[in-house]
């Protein structure tokens, strides 16, 4: 394979804001050859912007009729169901955007399409490519791995309903599930405790997680809180990382008087967030990947871990 041929479908904010212009900025990897929305005006200002040359408003058309290696499924968790399997039923290479679906069982669903089409598959979880994310790991690797890692996600949502009306551990609490993973594996064991405070859903989390690689792992997220506050913390032999991904890092090793501090913008070289908060580097990964015929690391089986891990903890219980 040349060039990845890239088609899209949808054209609205997320699209537009970290996928559309990572992909254009891959241009020595991919091309983008096609859009499809079902708004034809917000479907001709971005393939104008990035000179599309086909425009459609009918997905199951630009399946049929364009030349494409890869699709990007860029819309609201209810819509995959219809967006990404008929990709994957015509055997093309899927990038979207977490979750995987409105459920584990959608994502199943889809994992199995995909494995049955032989399809290259990745869900865009962002902080696993974040520049200060990605250089805490290789220090803490560098000493053996994690002992501990705690995730710590809130945010104020008081006073309205989670968004889509789906599980908000599924929908949004995802990211700080999914880095627990990303750094220590798949869990043995769960102990969580799920609270519904001053609202008529569920919104407090807390959860204790043993790891295969033997690390502890802690959760707490709240939706009642006073601010969106997102916070990690990673121990390894004789090293803390305290992370507020993409901004900053604080890195102490072995006793030290001060810390190393890290940046996502010295990082990166910019202070642009679709560049340090890891968008750029997981299209570009997705891209390398298709081109290279190799599975990409949050591909659709590993994000089903994901979302099953999610509904475990809202349940209790491994």
């Amino acid at each position: 394979m040349n060039k990845v041929r890239v088609g899209f479908i949808g054209a609205g904010n997320i699209a537009n804001s970290w996928h559309y212009p990572s992909v254009a900025d891959c241009a020595d990897l991919a091309e983008m050859v096609a859009a499809c929305d079902l708004d034809e005006e917000r479907l001709n200002t971005t393939a104008d912007k990035y000179n599309v040359e086909h425009r459609l408003t009918d997905l199951h058309e630009m399946l049929d009729t364009v030349e494409l290696d890869a699709v990007y499924c860029i819309g609201p968790p209810m819509m995959l169901m219809e967006t990404v399997l008929p990709c994957l039923e015509a055997g093309k290479h899927v990038f979207t955007e977490k979750p995987l679906g409105m459920s584990a069982a959608e994502a199943e669903q889809l994992a199995t399409a995909a494995a049955d089409n032989n399809c290259l598959t990745m869900v865009g979880f962002n902080r696993r490519f974040a520049y200060v994310i990605d250089r805490c790991k290789e220090l803490v690797y560098e000493r053996g791995g994690p002992t501990q890692v705690l995730a710590e996600f809130h945010k104020d949502m008081l006073g309205g309903p989670p968004y889509y009306d789906m599980s908000i551990v599924l929908m949004d609490v995802i990211h700080s599930i999914d880095f627990m993973r990303h750094f220590c594996g798949d869990p043995l064991t769960i102990h969580s405790a799920v609270r519904r405070r001053y609202n008529d859903w569920d919104n407090v989390f807390n959860a204790l997680l043993t790891f295969e690689n033997e690390a502890v792992g802690i959760l707490t997220a709240n939706r009642a809180s006073g601010t969106r506050y997102e916070r990690f913390e990673v121990h390894g032999r004789g090293i803390a990382c305290y992370l507020r991904a993409p901004e900053r890092a604080e890195v102490w090793i072995d006793d030290a008087r001060e810390p190393i501090i890290l940046t996502g913008e010295e990082l990166a070289g910019t202070s642009e967030n679709r560049i340090a908060y890891g968008y750029f580097a997981e299209n570009e990964h997705f891209l390398t990947c298709v081109r290279d015929g190799v599975q990409p690391i949050s591909n659709f089986a590993d994000a089903l871990k994901t979302m099953q891990l999610c509904e475990s903890i809202e349940q209790g219980e491994l």
